[in-house]
């Protein structure tokens, strides 16, 4: 190892160095240590302007007006804790984080681990009766090391969260992000017994470097890339240039279909304004935000709403009667479209093939007429 980079931590899980910080070491450089095997930074250039003021026109199945989807984040027993061979705990998103985020270092935060474990063991079951009760659809996305941990829930997979909740950006170089990223797929495949997952992903932290590596790695594992969501930019899918093309591959495009930190279960645990702490403030959020955009669907500019949840979240049961109500009242409006991701994205290439109209930058109003 060079000496003149730092790596604090190799995690003995993972089999890979990593910062056990959320910062580098000051000494930190991307060098020939750190990635041997020529990771490039895919970083397409900034569209400020998308699709403008000519979106595409009847874009969902059947003419809906609107796609709603529903996201569930499947992350306990994949956060730090020194029970993961870390250094420190969890900071972040859990029920007394406010006044208690600083992580403890060298010891297990027991109290933390049980109210992940919560997610699990309680919150996910009667999640999973709430959406078959209504026969809806949500895309899940699963930290692997989540997965390996307690498998019973192998057949919900859909796309990849991360090996470990964690970002990988506090990785030590494309290197062992592509490590990290070789992990969750042997994780995942041996939890579903698949061989076709993951299919796409959320990491939510990605280096500027992550969008090539993953790519690599799908085509190395011959897993087909559907889509990326490390994206908050539109409120419909939309397409980059692809990572590969930075090898001289033909350029095939990358899906992108935005997350939300709007629609997000995550305000019942963030501070400084920006939390909800009663269900039915959740509730009237997301509402209105349907509301809106079916409304611009009825006037010809359909869209898509991303709801996102967490087992250990909305799995509280005064919190799921938010969802519960938001679902009763979606079930009362004709032309809405509950899917997955997965299906949305193949829906999207089938109807805007990539090869016709290229990066979504470079469209014009022609391609939506």
């Amino acid at each position: 190892m060079s000496s003149k980079t730092d790596l604090s931590v190799t995690d003995p899980l993972e089999g890979g160095p990593y910062f056990n910080n959320l910062t580098p070491p000051s000494n930190f450089r991307y060098d020939d240590v750190l990635n041997t095997e020529g990771y490039k930074f895919h970083v397409p250039k900034r569209d400020f302007v998308g699709y403008g003021d000519k979106p595409p026109k009847d874009c969902w199945p059947n003419g809906a007006k609107i796609a709603v989807s529903f996201i569930l984040n499947y992350e306990e027993g994949a956060e730090h804790t020194i029970w993961n061979g870390d250094k420190r705990s969890v900071e972040f998103l859990y029920e007394d984080h406010f006044h208690r985020n600083i992580p403890l270092v060298g010891k297990r935060d027991l109290p933390v681990e049980s109210q992940f474990e919560y997610g699990i063991r309680a919150g996910l079951p009667r999640i999973l009766k709430l959406f078959k009760k209504y026969d809806y659809k949500f895309t899940g996305w699963f930290c692997a090391r989540a997965l390996e941990v307690h498998g019973d829930y192998g057949k919900l997979i859909i796309a990849c969260h991360g090996n470990r909740w964690r970002g990988t950006m506090d990785l030590a170089g494309p290197d062992a992000e592509a490590a990290d990223i070789r992990k969750s797929f042997d994780r995942l495949q041996a939890a579903t017994g698949r061989t076709d997952v993951p299919t796409a992903y959320f990491t939510g932290s990605g280096s500027a470097m992550h969008n090539h590596v993953r790519a690599r790695v799908h085509k190395e594992r011959g897993v087909p890339l559907l889509y990326c969501s490390d994206a908050y930019a539109d409120d419909l899918p939309y397409y980059v240039t692809s990572p590969l093309a930075l090898d001289g591959e033909k350029d095939e495009g990358l899906l992108m279909i935005p997350y939300s930190l709007t629609n997000n279960d995550h305000r019942f645990m963030v501070a400084g304004g920006n939390g909800v702490a009663c269900p039915d403030d959740w509730f009237e959020l997301i509402k209105h935000e349907f509301d809106y955009m079916y409304e611009e669907g009825k006037a010809g500019r359909p869209a898509m709403i991303t709801v996102t949840t967490h087992t250990r979240i909305i799995g509280k049961p005064a919190r799921l009667m938010a969802l519960k109500k938001f679902m009763d009242y979606i079930k009362t409006k004709p032309d809405v479209w509950v899917c997955t991701r997965a299906e949305m994205a193949a829906w999207w290439r089938e109807k805007y093939p990539y090869d016709k109209v290229g990066p979504t930058s470079a469209w014009t109003s022609k391609n939506f007429e």
